[in-house]
């Protein structure tokens, strides 16, 4: 059994898809969660979302209008949040973001974006977290299966996502006195909100299907199960790792279907 009771949880990245069905995972188990985004409208309407099942959950739970690439900005949220709840044992540091192109049309402009939002900003999200957050406590990054196989246009999207399996096996050691556990888990083709809004052809759409031995797309609630286990004291003997939650596509190799 998964509980949440007493605990508190800072998301970033959690005004929508994955963070936001971690979150709801988190407040039905009781626990506190404060969520990050750099929408206040956006954050609004997860709060809304989050709190129309559960009357309770207002208050447990915070929103922060927050960007994780701006340093200030992060260590308002973490004393904001001490500030509210008094304690701070999990981080999720999902907040992240997507450029894909070919090599010779990527930027210095793109390549700064994605560097101080998917590393520099995480990095720093943990850094200043940690020195706060209760011994015992749990922090987790989330990578991406682009880390584990190449693909085509995904090549400084990857490395920033390939960074965060180190950090997750060298920061495990530095944390370990304290017994916070460190981990960090891959998504594979998850349909969130921001996937939506991308101008993808339902033929492309398909085609990225196929290619997973499960023959579809994720969901966010998925990706929330495994999160909020890693989160939770039930993985309290799994540190140093990543999770991989794909369907299978990162094992597949020019997948066909049909039975072996």
């Amino acid at each position: 059994m998964i509980d949440f009771t007493n605990k508190t949880t800072v998301i970033t990245g959690g005004s929508s898809g994955m963070g936001l069905e971690t979150a709801r995972r988190i407040l039905q188990a009781g626990g506190n969660v404060v969520i990050t985004g750099r929408t206040l409208s956006t954050l609004e309407e997860a709060r809304s979302s989050l709190i129309q099942t559960d009357a309770d959950a207002a208050n447990r739970l915070m929103i922060a209008e927050s960007d994780t690439s701006d340093l200030d900005s992060v260590v308002n949220t973490l004393e904001a949040t001490q500030a509210r709840f008094g304690r701070l044992d999990n981080v999720f540091a999902n907040a992240g973001i997507g450029i894909f192109k070919p090599l010779s049309d990527l930027t210095v402009e793109d390549f700064d974006k994605l560097i101080n939002i998917n590393l520099k900003g995480l990095f720093f999200t943990i850094q200043k977290a940690a020195p706060m957050m209760n011994d015992g406590g749990a922090i987790l990054m989330t990578s991406s299966w682009t880390a584990h196989r190449g693909v085509a246009g995904a090549h400084l999207y990857s490395a920033t996502k390939a960074a965060l399996l180190s950090l997750a096996r060298t920061l495990a050691l530095e944390l370990a006195s304290r017994r916070i556990r460190i981990n960090s888990i891959s998504p594979g083709y998850i349909s969130t909100p921001i996937v939506q809004k991308i101008e993808m052809s339902p033929e492309a759409f398909n085609v990225a299907a196929a290619q997973v031995p499960f023959e579809r797309w994720g969901d966010s609630d998925e990706v929330a199960t495994a999160a909020a286990f890693l989160l939770s004291e039930a993985a309290s003997y799994i540190s140093g790792q990543d999770l991989i939650v794909d369907g299978g596509l990162v094992g597949a190799h020019n997948f066909k279907g049909g039975e072996v």
